[in-house]
């Protein structure tokens, strides 16, 4: 019973189940080869050599050398305090993160209507937003944009938004490096033309605007944008322009 607890508060301090089965088994053997080891955590003897290793890697093992090596745990006392500690580090690394994501959003408090200016810090921050505000098209989505590999995290909402029947066509220029996700957003049900144009907007169901006002094609600290919910005259302006480039742009 005192083993399962054992095995169980190591996990929760983040080992693996065979992790802490191993640590667990030393404990009671404090010295011995891997064999020994391996019958007594229950651990097979094909994994116990990588999980013994790991273990020796963070100074939770001692590896002592020899023919054949054998193992020695730390003092339990001095293992729980290790990784306490790295739990700790952990924990203030996300309260950290948090204190900083807290602040990167700035949103209009109005009724919904109006524009909000977002910020964020990663450009993959900024698809994950796209990608919620492509959820709720109804009838098209019509982009002008510059293909980067952030792109992959909306594949998933522009294959649902076309098993809506949504109309979505992207304009972008074409690179060698960027063709390939070309194709990838392609399946996903995106129309697709190549046309130089240097903007990054997202016009859905011509009505709602989403655009870009740094230069995401630039690593940046911060990257500022802005959502119109309902801005039809912005939405018709952007449109045309979009018309032009598309008719301009070569079908790939």
């Amino acid at each position: 019973m005192q083993e399962y607890y054992v095995n169980t508060f190591l996990e929760k301090l983040g080992l693996t189940e065979y992790e802490a089965k191993t640590l667990s088994a030393l404990f009671r053997l404090r010295e011995a080869e891997a064999p020994d080891i391996s019958r007594t955590a229950q651990v097979p003897k094909t994994r116990v050599y990588d999980v013994l290793d790991r273990l020796t890697k963070r100074n939770l093992v001692i590896e002592i050398h020899g023919r054949p090596k054998r193992y020695m745990s730390m003092d339990a006392g001095k293992v729980f305090s290790s990784l306490l500690e790295d739990k700790k580090k952990e924990l203030a690394a996300l309260e950290k993160e948090a204190e900083s994501l807290k602040d990167t959003i700035i949103v209009d408090k109005g009724d919904g209507r109006h524009e909000k200016v977002m910020k964020v810090k990663d450009k993959a921050d900024f698809m994950k937003i796209l990608g919620q505000e492509i959820d709720t098209s109804n009838h098209s989505i019509h982009a002008l944009t510059s293909l980067g590999k952030e792109h992959t995290i909306i594949k998933e909402p522009l294959r649902r938004a076309a098993g809506r029947n949504v109309e979505i066509k992207l304009i972008s220029e074409i690179s060698q490096e960027s063709s390939k996700l070309a194709k990838e957003l392609s399946h996903s049900g995106a129309q697709i033309r190549d046309f130089g144009h240097g903007m990054h907007t997202y016009i859905i169901d011509n009505k709602k605007v989403i655009l870009a006002l740094s230069d995401f094609q630039q690593s940046k600290p911060e990257y500022h944008f802005t959502i119109w919910p309902d801005n039809k005259p912005m939405a018709t302006a952007l449109s045309k322009y979009f018309d032009h480039a598309w008719a301009s742009g070569k079908e790939i």
